[in-house]
């Protein structure tokens, strides 16, 4: 007896010492999300089989596997895209990053349990990442606003359907924080969830739509600092800028001329505006505008 499972145990020896050098780790950016944020999960190969391997030639090299609190699977929405071939040469490291929110459904607050799958063609194994937990957290709304926006079909005839902007907020670690969300009237479209950033006890957002149907954001995050945002109808966000407390307080205002903008406070320039910081911009000298092009009380440094 003890001689058969010794025979059993040699023959899986090649088997188990392969698996051993080809090594599938799974990773999220964070551990805590709200209902349909976006999701990234970053699945790492490292590659010491001896020969190089290459992944991605079809949809089915790589499965997730999403529990519940419940032990059932989350219930999938749709495939992951992950065609795109990519090679990893011996003793190298090779990631592909996916994002799980559009095809698993995990709205229900609690702890889910994400597996990562790869399968090798050279090896002709699956390899499995170790288990990991994220947790979907509660949210609150604190404002939203339903609008309207014209979406081409085919033929070239524009039809309108009806999407809403909601503020969201949730308590992350002991932390307060404000989402953005774009969704469909009835949600049963998603198009993206986004968090903003820490909220303070005191200021509440301003919000408002313009008349392409973007969300511009002014939100206060320090004693004397504010983000402002805009974000489109598609859950894209376009503009990122700070403006700090000066003589006055940022605030938005309409136009009629010039639409929705910013006016007071000082814009301060930092790497994490978007689009991008640019040496052009470093360079520019200061001009007292309101952002949309207003002449304003307003000034910016960098």
């Amino acid at each position: 007896m003890y001689w058969r499972m010794f025979l059993s145990l040699l023959a899986l020896a090649p088997l188990l010492g392969l698996r051993g050098q080809v090594t599938v780790e799974l990773e999220f950016d964070k551990d805590f999300y709200i209902a349909d944020e976006s999701m990234m999960a970053s699945v790492r190969i490292t590659n010491f089989s001896g020969r190089s391997l290459v992944f991605g030639r079809n949809n089915e090299w790589l499965r997730f596997f999403v529990e519940q609190e419940d032990g059932f699977l989350a219930k999938q929405k749709g495939v992951a895209p992950v065609v795109g071939e990519f090679e990893i040469p011996n003793a190298s490291r090779g990631t592909r990053r996916v994002n799980l929110s559009p095809y698993y459904k995990m709205v229900l607050p609690g702890r889910y349990q994400v597996t990562a799958s790869v399968f090798s063609q050279e090896l002709d194994e699956v390899l499995r990442s170790s288990p990991v937990h994220v947790n979907i957290i509660r949210a609150t709304a604190l404002w939203q606003k339903e609008f309207g926006i014209a979406v081409e079909e085919e033929g070239g005839k524009p039809s309108y359907e009806i999407r809403k902007y909601v503020l969201i907020r949730a308590l992350n670690n002991n932390r307060l924080e404000l989402y953005v969300r774009v969704a469909s009237r009835d949600d049963s479209k998603v198009y993206g969830v986004f968090p903003v950033g820490n909220l303070v006890a005191f200021g509440s957002p301003e919000a408002q739509v313009d008349r392409q149907s973007r969300l511009h954001l002014l939100q206060q995050y320090g004693a004397r600092s504010f983000r402002y945002l805009v974000v489109t109808p598609e859950g894209e966000l376009k503009i990122r800028r700070r403006h700090d407390y000066a003589k006055n307080r940022p605030r938005l205002v309409r136009s009629a001329q010039h639409g929705i903008a910013v006016l007071g406070g000082i814009r301060v320039r930092t790497a994490n505006d978007l689009p991008p910081l640019t040496d052009r911009l470093k360079d520019e000298s200061t001009v007292p505008v309101l952002e949309g092009g207003i002449a304003a009380e307003g000034e910016t440094r960098d």
